[in-house]
């Protein structure tokens, strides 16, 4: 038989130990629904963002393997990308602004398209887009979990329907899992995990910094 002291020292562990799992358990976590809903409203908000955009894997029709630059909510935006061309990257500058794409390669100077023909590689002004952007992505996530939460940032799963998604990210042609990492109500990082092994990574950050875009001299 254990002594006395020994006895009551163990319960109390025990109680311990009870009472901490209990609090830190998932009961305690904000719904996902709730996150995601306050995320895409306050994304709507957001008059600018810088972005970074990594593909992991193959899209069809995309040949974007990563995406570097800022934007507004007008539609303009300025950066770098990665471009699979014939099996090799290439880096190159681009300038939306107005009814224009200025594109420069590796090699000379830039070449100006119109502006619709960025949708055939990437449209990065897409992101901000209230109807096929990350708000709408958000809003339209199902069965949202969240898995963890501290320090105002919280990471939640969900399922976003292919149709949703696809206006954000194109090449998509199924639900894709999801996880987005929201502070307050805005969207940090969102990570889309295709059924083929691919995935991509969305991350934002300066929300609202004022970002000016001009042609190209």
């Amino acid at each position: 038989m254990l002594p006395r002291r020994t006895l009551i020292g163990s319960l109390l562990l025990a109680l311990v130990a009870g009472c901490t799992s209990s609090g830190g358990g998932g009961g305690d976590l904000p719904a996902g629904s709730e996150l995601v809903t306050k995320a895409a409203a306050g994304m709507k908000s957001v008059t600018s963002t810088h972005f970074l955009i990594k593909v992991d894997g193959e899209l069809p029709g995309v040949p974007v393997k990563d995406a570097e630059g800022d934007l507004n909510a007008e539609g303009e935006s300025k950066g770098r990308a990665k471009i699979d061309q014939f099996g090799q990257l290439i880096e190159v500058e681009y300038v939306l602004v107005g009814q224009d794409l200025h594109f420069k390669g590796p090699t000379g100077g830039f070449t100006k398209l119109p502006a619709a023909l960025a949708g055939q590689v990437y449209d990065p002004t897409a992101i901000l887009d209230p109807d096929k952007g990350v708000a709408r992505v958000l809003a339209e996530a199902r069965d949202a979990k969240t898995v963890s939460s501290a320090d105002g940032v919280s990471v939640v799963t969900a399922t976003v329907p292919r149709d949703i998604v696809a206006g954000l990210v194109p090449g998509i042609d199924s639900d894709v899992a999801s996880t987005f990492t929201v502070r307050e109500d805005k969207l940090e990082k969102a990570l889309f995990e295709l059924p083929s092994g691919a995935k991509v990574t969305v991350e934002l950050t300066d929300f609202n910094k004022p970002v000016t875009v001009t042609p190209p001299a």
